[in-house]
């Protein structure tokens, strides 16, 4: 599943008329900026590189972001479904006429195909989406050479059939993580998908050109695609720093500029101004900010110092002054425009370092305690001022923290250990649905050990991989209320911080700019409408 950490940097230009120096006479090129290099465009080797899948694949469903900020599921793929009353078993029907750019019918067995593949490619990435497929860890596990939950009935009509009912399956199948595959393109490309751009054909509404390495990519409308027409028939994605982009926005070479990736004083003293007032687009970043706790690093495992740690970190202070208030405190695991999200479970975390103080004193420890934070060495600067500051305010209490920054994989294979003390990160959504968030991080021992918290309660694991199953809707909403509750506030399992807005700056050659739903970077360029 896609992580939290995305390294992209996404930058939208429109050439104009070539007297003005760039190429292309119809003003219909976007000119994107990117801070690394990808490392795969095929989405099941992947968690982090979904600029390609999200513009270039489709997926079965679609994520639709409303003028309330609200989301709801749109089919994509898929021209009708019905579920059956057990919640078990899906009935899709494709929509007619779905082309690969090639020309090459989709059909019910790409989708077939696809999902098998998920489930057996060897360095796949992806294998926690089709896991809930009935037969898939038989599949995984080597025992069936098909996937038996996936029965095709003709070329356009297919179901899937779920080991247990899960509300947010059609969620899930919105992701850029299951975008649907050509069997037979697939098996014609091999080693070369996902590699080679003329190898790599999906049916989305762009083809992929070129891929330079070092340089960057292009894209150009595929003429063939089902939906509607997007504005740019032409994407150029060029490999810059973050302080390059700036300056080239500045210089009028590039017209959306990212705020996220610059330091929150220059947002605010240049982009936050008269001459930008109209320019700006904000939409939340769906996701919690956090401090991560691990029970099993004493004395971690002690509830009460725990709920010391959360009184004594001033959210709103570093909110303030590291984002420029640019989001909101969250109390609880599904923040601000996430399906779950509750207002009852909002408003009890307060900074009170006194009392944290006092804490720390009723379980024998007064004169404090020695505690790592642990911080990944790509992290930005607005990350970086963060950790330092939750380390002060644990050192006003008598927590004597050290901050310790590591290389990007070693960073990971600690974390994934189980052996990391304390962190802080972000973590946004993949699919807006609660169980996206609450069952990675709880929803059984080896995810708590992924995530190095070790939460000890296993009554509590069991319920949280329960709730998924849950088909009443208010029913299963009401036990992730509770759930929240007890993780958040009972026992502390996790310091909830803030979410985030996600600026961007764009030019007057923009005519409109629809940031993707949940406040990532990857953008779907044919949500870009260009004067």
């Amino acid at each position: 599943m896609k992580k939290k950490y995305m390294w992209i940097f996404l930058f939208i230009a429109i050439l104009v008329l070539s007297g003005c120096g760039k190429s292309g006479s119809d003003g219909k090129t976007l000119h994107l900026a990117l801070n690394a290099e990808i490392v795969t465009m095929d989405a099941h080797k992947t968690t982090n590189d979904y600029i390609v899948p999200m513009n270039v694949f489709d997926t079965l469903f679609a994520m639709k972001k409303n003028d309330d900020g609200s989301t709801e599921i749109v089919n994509s793929l898929v021209d009708k479904y019905d579920i059956s009353e057990d919640g078990l078993t899906y009935h899709f029907t494709l929509k007619d006429d779905i082309v690969f750019s090639d020309g090459t019918p989709m059909t019910s067995h790409d989708v077939k195909f696809t999902f098998e593949r998920i489930l057996t490619l060897p360095d796949s990435a992806q294998t926690d989406c089709a896991i809930i497929i009935d037969g898939a860890q038989d599949l995984l596990d080597g025992k069936e050479h098909s996937l038996r939950g996936i029965t095709i009935e003709d070329e356009k009509n297919f179901s899937i059939k779920l080991i247990s009912p899960f509300a947010g399956f059609t969620a899930l199948l919105s992701t850029p993580s299951t975008v649907i595959y050509s069997e037979k393109l697939v098996a014609e490309a091999g080693e070369d998908f996902g590699v080679v751009p003329e190898k790599t054909i999906g049916s989305g509404p762009y083809i992929i050109k070129e891929w330079n390495r070092g340089s960057g990519l292009v894209f150009e409308y595929n003429p063939k695609y089902w939906g509607p027409e997007p504005s740019a028939k032409r994407v150029e994605m060029k490999i810059m720093e973050p302080q390059v982009m700036n300056l080239a926005f500045q210089k009028g070479d590039l017209d959306v500029l990212d705020c996220m990736y610059l330091d929150s004083a220059i947002v605010k003293s240049t982009y936050k101004t008269d001459t930008y007032k109209d320019k700006i687009v904000s939409t939340d970043r769906i996701g919690q900010n956090f401090l991560m706790l691990n029970e099993n690093i004493e004395p971690l495992g002690n509830v009460q110092v725990r709920k010391a740690i959360c009184q004594a970190i001033d959210r709103e202070s570093i909110l303030n002054t590291i984002y420029d208030g640019d989001g909101k405190l969250e109390d609880g695991i599904f923040t601000t425009g996430c399906i779950g999200h509750s207002d009852n479970n909002q408003g009890w975390l307060k900074y009170d370092p006194e009392t944290a103080k006092k804490l720390l004193a009723d379980t024998g420890y007064a004169d404090g305690f020695d505690m790592d934070l642990y911080l990944d060495s790509t992290a930005n600067d607005s990350v970086k001022n963060t950790i330092q500051a939750i380390a002060e305010n644990l050192n006003s209490i008598g927590i004597r923290a050290n901050i310790n920054t590591m290389d990007h994989a070693s960073y990971l294979d600690l974390r994934n250990s189980g052996e990391m003390s304390a962190y802080f990160a972000l973590w946004l959504l993949d699919f807006n649905d609660p169980d996206n968030i609450i069952y990675t991080f709880f929803g059984s021992k080896d995810n708590t050990k992924l995530r190095s918290n070790n939460y000890s309660d296993e009554s509590v694991i069991e319920r949280v991989a329960a709730a998924k199953t849950i088909v009443d809707e208010n029913e299963r909403l009401k036990e992730y209320e509770a759930l929240e509750k007890k993780l958040s506030q009972d026992d502390a399992a996790f310091v909830p911080l803030f979410s985030l807005k996600h600026l961007f700056v764009v030019s007057d050659r923009i005519e409109s700019f629809s940031p993707h739903w949940a406040g990532w970077n990857d953008i779907y360029f044919d949500k870009v409408t260009m004067k």
